[in-house]
């Protein structure tokens, strides 16, 4: 496990990280991923999932559940898995009703907790929804990438900040909101820098906006590993090379075959 109420989880400079974005619900693409996790799982790598596991565009093949309870199970098990916190993970903590592409998805999660538990859904709920307040909301490796879901957050001038994110709690925190929410337009490459420049890293590696695969925009790599406007993809960030810059990483882009 990763560690409960940390935050930012700090990696080694030492193996690979092996990095997926937003899955929501899709086990194809799930199972995929960790076919090749298990290819390269070793004590010195690690996987990281950046949150938003949940939530499919409709409930027919939502297999969020199923991906959900292998996760918390994982995490449990292994120290090199590492499962970040998704605005869609958020908006279950915050009681939020989340829709994408016109479908309420809150609801439809609800539905599916309903048909698996029965009676005992909303004591389930209750449990997921714990579950996802011990997950951290970043990582920081050791040749300076910070992955997360999203953002960059306005006015954080250290990497402690991030640390500390969710001590403010989940409702009312506009910095945890923007690190879950924020799309590049409601940032600039100069915030990008800026945002890396004050927590002491060079690069860093987001999920939440759908691209074809992977969109490099200055130091942030954006990717896309299973709802996207195209290919899948994901990263084999080296842990062990020296990262000067978002071009460094557009190399470790990997597609799903």
């Amino acid at each position: 496990m990763n560690g409960q109420g940390v935050d930012v989880i700090k990696l080694p400079r030492q193996g690979i990280a092996l990095i997926a974005g937003d899955l929501h619900g899709n086990m194809e693409d799930f199972n995929k991923l960790m076919e090749i996790w298990g290819e390269q799982s070793t004590k010195d790598n690690h996987l990281i999932l950046t949150g938003d596991f949940i939530h499919a565009m409709g409930s027919e093949n939502d297999k969020s559940l199923e991906i959900l309870d292998k996760v918390r199970a994982d995490c449990e098990k292994f120290e090199n898995f590492h499962l970040l916190l998704g605005n869609h993970e958020w908006a279950t903590i915050t009681k939020l009703t989340l829709y994408k592409g016109g479908v309420n998805q809150s609801l439809n999660f609800e539905e599916l907790l309903k048909g698996k538990f029965g009676g005992q859904w909303k004591e389930k709920l209750v449990e997921y929804t714990n579950f996802f307040k011990e997950l951290p909301v970043a990582v920081k490796t050791a040749n300076k990438v910070f992955i997360s879901h999203a953002g960059p957050p306005k006015n954080i001038n250290s990497l402690t900040e991030v640390m500390n994110i969710t001590r403010k709690g989940y409702s009312n925190n506009l910095p945890l909101y923007e690190l879950l929410w924020r799309r590049y337009g409601d940032y600039s490459k100069k915030d990008v820098d800026q945002f890396l420049e004050n927590i002491g890293c060079r690069a860093m590696i987001v999920g939440h906006t759908p691209v074809d695969g992977y969109k490099l925009i200055g130091n942030q790599l954006i990717i896309s590993s299973s709802y996207t406007k195209g290919k899948k993809a994901y990263v084999e960030l080296d842990l062990e090379r020296e990262i000067h810059n978002g071009r460094d990483l557009k190399k470790m882009v990997k597609y799903f075959q």
